[in-house]
């Protein structure tokens, strides 16, 4: 790989969305640090895309943590010496309503999803003006609509919405672009994993997936590379005269009723 091509970091790399994203962004000719709180995922990850050919180095990264954050920028420079895309979608989900979610489940799921995603941006973004770069926030279809029953999860994607709007105000004139996706119904192991823990049995379980995708127009769950074909194109030159803009992801959810 040549010494000037261009670099991403995508948190949330072990596993979903975030995998799929740092697989077509090797693909499409990043060198990418996959970066993940689960160590093991993110270097599997990396190590996978350099077998497939690709250039990628796997970290264990906190993004709640600003000195983890802080280690990430510096591993990044260190092996590619410039930041070109940034993609901030690692996150938790808590579910639960206002009366129902606690405190300590509301402060983690802010901390993941929207503080660290903050903090991933503002140590991200000199690094991006100085190449014009591109930031894309995995935001979601409930922090547009809202959900019954997930108030944390919601809130903190809906500051995702706003933060991204204002980053891209704040940072056009210096030529980085800021925009986000908000998936709908995704099977990934976040998702899976919420609607077992309802699940009565197998059956259950089976009928509940179902009930989802009976809300969906184009009448099937999203892939994990259905959303990161979006963040590829966010984070191209195929979209460089977007900014501001949250882009559903969502088989037609939020527009056809």
């Amino acid at each position: 790989m040549s010494a000037d091509a261009k670099t991403a970091i995508v948190t949330g790399a072990a596993s979903g969305i975030g995998k799929a994203t740092a697989w077509l962004l090797a693909k499409a000719g990043y060198r990418v640090l996959c970066a993940d709180i689960e160590e093991v995922g993110a270097i599997a990850v990396a190590e996978s895309i350099c077998e497939d050919g690709s250039a990628a180095i796997g970290l264990k990264v906190d993004v709640s943590d600003p000195e983890s954050i802080e280690v990430m920028m510096t591993r990044v420079i260190e092996w590619a010496g410039r930041l070109d895309v940034m993609v901030a979608n690692a996150g938790v989900m808590e579910e639960g309503g206002a009366l129902d979610v606690s405190l300590e489940q509301w402060e983690r799921v802010m901390s993941v999803n929207a503080t660290g995603s903050f903090l991933t941006a503002r140590a991200a973004l000199p690094h991006l003006i100085a190449t014009k770069g591109a930031l894309v926030f995995t935001a979601s279809t409930v922090g547009l609509s809202g959900m019954k029953g997930v108030a944390a999860y919601s809130a903190s994607k809906g500051a995702l919405v706003a933060l991204s709007r204002q980053l891209a105000a704040d940072f056009a004139a210096d030529g980085v672009r800021v925009n986000a996706v908000a998936p709908g119904a995704v099977r990934t192991p976040l998702s899976e994993s919420q609607f077992r823990a309802r699940a009565r049995d197998e059956t259950h379980f089976n009928e509940l997936l179902d009930g989802v995708i009976a809300r969906y127009p184009l009448g099937r769950w999203g892939t994990t590379e259905d959303i990161a074909r979006a963040i590829v194109f966010l984070a191209s030159e195929q979209s460089e005269w977007i900014t501001g803009q949250v882009i559903p992801v969502d088989g037609g959810l939020l527009e056809i009723r």
